[in-house]
């Protein structure tokens, strides 16, 4: 590599080069040596053809001492146009073809024309380092007396303007010095007396200067000086003084003659300069060992020169095996391919607009791996994190430094949690969430007016929870989930909305026959019989449907739902939900933002849950279309939602109650029974509203507003004769149920709010609310138990009850349903099941109550049979809070009081 060491302050590397060959580590500075160091000071080599290749920064400063020129300048220039005149000053040795000592005028930017001295050392390829010395006077004769040996002042300039000797040797941070060998006198320049601590006016010799060093580095010095006097081996090497400053002098010198020619240069600086880069890179080293994470260094040609031990672990392979390696090398395309669409670019891809040295971070990138050890199989690949760092050197090189990051456990997280939030937990089916960004995306797209969505709600599900159990509902689903998948046409994905109900996504129903045939193919697939539980169970779903046509959406329409024909690009013979959310996923890698929801999305869906509505009015296993019709009921069930929750915020809602009687007719309980007093159609019942509250989950909300005002209502009620209690008020729970976050809370505060005590308030739940409780729940409900809240199961014997789950309920009163009351006068199975539970109740503890009781026949009956109290038209009708108030004053309601009135 090229390169050289930089000088503070300078404006580029002390040596700079044309071309670099490598030194051979016993390459020496003599003939037969290949390219030597150059020396220190003002030192250029130049090949065989005479072109300069390297120069030291002083030569630069020679040739203009102001500093303004840039040393790469004289690369390629012949040595000849920077040295003029240029000629041996030792004939005989240049005619031998040696190096030597040879005289010339230094070229420079201003002023005359430098005389200087030449130390040339010729190397094996015909080129030579050479040394540039400011020229000096040499001494006369060797003979002079050592006491004369003091140089003579330098000759003066030739131009008034010109640096003294002095000054330029200062300048280059080199001195010189010569030794006759025959009187052993030595003779320093000025600057390298100053810089050896000598007297420059007292005599020396070769003793005077190895005196000067420091006394360990004595020994080699002199047997260097004997290999130089005797054989002629070049001289060259560094040596600290003996001063105790700890300077170190580079000293390079040749034989020419009788005379020992060299030059000396303190080279401190740099000798600690490179000491602190050894240590730095050699710190780098360590770092690079010892690192958690995968390192790796590449090269111009972004081939891998380095890799630590935590790389060659992530990828199963040794340093040996990567090395070379070209960096893109390391990638699996098919894994990055498979991850989601878009480019896959080059690993070391510089960011847009960036030059030079920069640093930058990228995406995951997939890293081909193989199992650890010598030829390991291929492995799962490896999903890093980049963090690129390019350096760009001062002759142009460039090293990649790259930090990869195994990031494969945490996006396997982020990829199973990113399935969880469009996937339904139980059937692996996309979500409700992943089905409406599906039909948004549809709907923007070319084939919205085509695009269609199917409701399909599976019938009598319920009968298989109560029945088999939740896992056998659970495993019915699954198996369903399965048939879908595997069943419908190519361009339709199912999903699950919720429960029990499944949503079937068509791109373009013109493929399958339209939306008609397209819904009886899915209701067909939905009918069939699946073994559960050792059982067969036989199932069927009722189906609604709509498509993007139905809600006005088409191209150019100007009811606001317009479609985008350059929209998504949706193949509509291919799964419209994998597809999406593959175009999501990669919109998300590019940092993009997503696109709005569609404004007819919501239309969609609700006009074909509007159309599930109208076919499971007509029985199970039918299908209807949204049409005109429907969408006006859907309208208006919406408009009507809407009416619904300002009629709860302005309480325009209001209780009826319905008296519960003991045998002797005295008035013990009395059920709140909503009802809506509609500012447009009157007094509404709540088979009217009720389905609107269920199908917008208001039914919560709706619970609360009973539980409010029934227990507040209840709290100013008159006691009955002859004990003077107050009857107790029962509320029926739909949304507000045991189990749920604020179930507990609520019922609390509801009641100390209102003041009634807690033994006069009755909860109402459906046998299916109260079976296969968990322990919280059962821990919730004791609790208001312990307080005196009673807990009725209503509507007993309808669906799959049977009298064994009485035992395991935690309710203190039992309602037999009135399917059972109806006939227990005239039919012997409906007194056998009266019977049975009223017997059963008895004997747990639990009171029994009869609804629907609507003559004296059934009454005596129920008497007979031992019921605990009744409830129906033969006492009284549910009537507003006045009304109620008023009968219970009037105290016991007899069936013949009632029939007279």
């Amino acid at each position: 590599m090229s390169g050289g060491v930089s000088v503070p302050g300078s404006r580029g590397p002390a040596v700079v080069h044309a071309t670099t060959t490598p030194r051979r580590p016993d390459a020496g500075a003599g003939p037969d040596a290949g390219a030597p160091v150059l020396p220190a000071g003002p030192a250029l080599r130049h090949d065989a053809q005479g072109r300069i290749t390297a120069v030291r920064e002083q030569v630069a400063r020679l040739v203009d001492p102001t500093g303004g020129l840039d040393p790469r300048t004289m690369l390629g220039r012949p040595v000849r146009e920077l040295l003029g005149d240029l000629g041996p000053a030792d004939q005989g040795a240049a005619d031998q073809g040696m190096g030597g000592l040879y005289t010339a005028r230094l070229r420079r930017v201003a002023g005359a024309p430098l005389p200087v001295r030449v130390v040339a050392w010729p190397d094996a390829h015909g080129g030579a380092a050479l040394v540039l010395v400011p020229d000096v006077p040499v001494p006369a004769a060797p003979s002079v007396p050592a006491a004369a040996s003091t140089p003579p002042a330098p000759s003066a300039p030739s131009h008034p303007s010109a640096p003294s000797a002095a000054d330029i040797e200062r300048i280059a941070g080199l001195g010189h010095w010569e030794v006759d060998l025959a009187t052993g006198s030595a003779w320093l320049s000025p600057v390298l007396a100053e810089l050896l601590m000598i007297d420059p006016h007292a005599p020396r010799s070769t003793g005077t200067l190895l005196a000067a060093l420091h006394a360990e580095d004595r020994a080699g010095l002199a047997r260097r000086w004997q290999a130089l006097v005797t054989e002629g081996a070049p001289l060259e090497c560094e040596v600290r003084l003996g001063d105790g400053s700890g300077r170190i002098v580079a000293l390079h010198a040749a034989l020419r003659g009788g005379t020992v020619l060299g030059t000396a240069a303190d080279v401190t600086a740099r000798r600690h300069a490179e000491e602190r880069l050894r240590a730095s890179n050699q710190r780098f080293t360590d770092l690079l060992a010892v690192a958690p994470v995968g390192i790796a260094l590449f090269d111009d040609d972004e081939r891998l020169v380095k890799a630590n031990q935590a790389l060659c672990r992530l990828l199963g392979q040794g340093p040996e095996a990567l090395r070379g390696r070209r960096a893109d090398e390391l990638l699996d395309l098919s894994a990055e391919s498979a991850a989601g669409p878009g480019p896959v670019t080059p690993l070391l891809a510089r960011p847009a607009g960036s030059a030079g040295s920069v640093s930058w971070s990228c995406t995951p990138r997939a890293l081909r791996t193989r199992e650890r050890g010598a030829g390991g199989a291929v492995a799962e690949p490896v999903w890093c994190e980049l963090h690129v760092s390019v350096s760009v050197h001062e002759d142009g090189g460039v090293t990649h430094l790259v930090v990869f990051t195994d990031v494969t456990d945490a996006r396997r997280v982020e990829a199973s949690l990113r399935h969880q939030a469009m996937h339904d937990e139980l059937t692996g089916l996309p979500n409700r969430r992943a089905l409406t960004t599906t039909v948004s995306r549809l709907l923007a797209g070319p084939t919205a007016r085509r695009t269609g969505v199917l409701f399909c709600d599976l019938d009598n599900f319920k009968r298989v929870n109560d029945s088999l159990g939740h896992d056998a509902g659970d495993e019915l689903l699954v198996e369903l989930a399965q048939r879908l998948r595997d069943r419908l046409p190519a361009g339709c994905a199912a999903s699950r909305s919720a429960g029990d109900e499944f949503v079937v996504v068509c791109a373009d129903v013109d493929l399958h026959g339209g939306l008609d045939a397209l819904s009886a193919t899915v209701a067909g697939i939905l009918r069939t019989a699946i073994p559960v539980h050792g059982q067969l169970v036989r199932i069927s779903a009722t189906v609604g449907a709509a498509v993007g046509a139905t809600i006005g959406l088409g191209v150019g329409d100007p009811d606001g739902y317009r479609a985008d024909p350059s929209g998504p690009d949706i193949d509509p013979t291919d799964d419209p939900v994998a597809q999406v959310l593959r175009r999501e996923r990669a919109t998300e890698l590019a940092g993009l933002e997503p696109a709005p929801g569609h404004p007819g999305t919501g239309d969609l869906m609700r006009f074909a849950d509007a159309a599930l509505f109208e076919a499971k009015s007509g029985g199970n296993g039918r299908f209807a279309l949204a049409d005109e019709a429907i969408m006006r009921g859907a309208d208006e069930a919406l408009r009507m939602e809407t009416q619904l929750r300002e009629a709860m915020v302005n309480d325009e809602l209001v209780l009826h109650y319905q008296p519960v009687v003991d045998p002797h007719g005295r008035v013990v309980t009395a059920e709140a029974l909503v009802r809506w007093q509609h500012p447009e159609h009157g007094l509404l019942f709540p088979d009217k509203f009720l389905p609107v509250a269920e199908a917008a989950d208001l039914l919560g909300d709706l619970d609360r507003w009973v539980l409010r005002a029934a227990v507040r209502e209840a709290a100013t009620w008159p006691g009955t004769a002859p004990d003077g209690i107050a009857p107790s008020v029962a509320v029926n729970l739909a949304g507000l149920l045991p189990g749920d976050p604020d179930f507990l809370p609520v019922v609390r505060a509801t009641v100390a709010e209102s003041g009634l005590p807690w033994d006069r308030l009755v909860l109402e739940l459906v046998e299916t609310c109260l079976a296969d409780l968990p322990s919280h729940t059962l821990r919730e409900m004791n609790e208001l138990i312990a307080a005196g809240v009673r807990f009725a199961v209503d509507d007993f014997g309808t669906g799959y009850s049977s009298l064994s789950r009485l035992t395991g309920l935690p309710a203190q009163i039992v309602k037999l349903d009135r399917a059972f009351v109806r006939g227990v006068a005239t039919g012997e199975s409906d007194r056998a099941v009266a019977r049975a539970v009223v017997d059963l109740t008895a004997a747990i503890g639990q009171v029994c109550v009869a609804e629907g009781v609507e003559d004296s026949d059934q009454f005596a009956v129920l008497r007979d049979l031992g019921v605990h109290a009744y409830q129906g038209w033969l006492f009284a009708r549910a009537m507003p809070a006045e009304a109620f108030t008023e009968l219970v004053r009037r105290g016991p309601i007899v069936p013949e009081t009632r029939a007279a009135g």
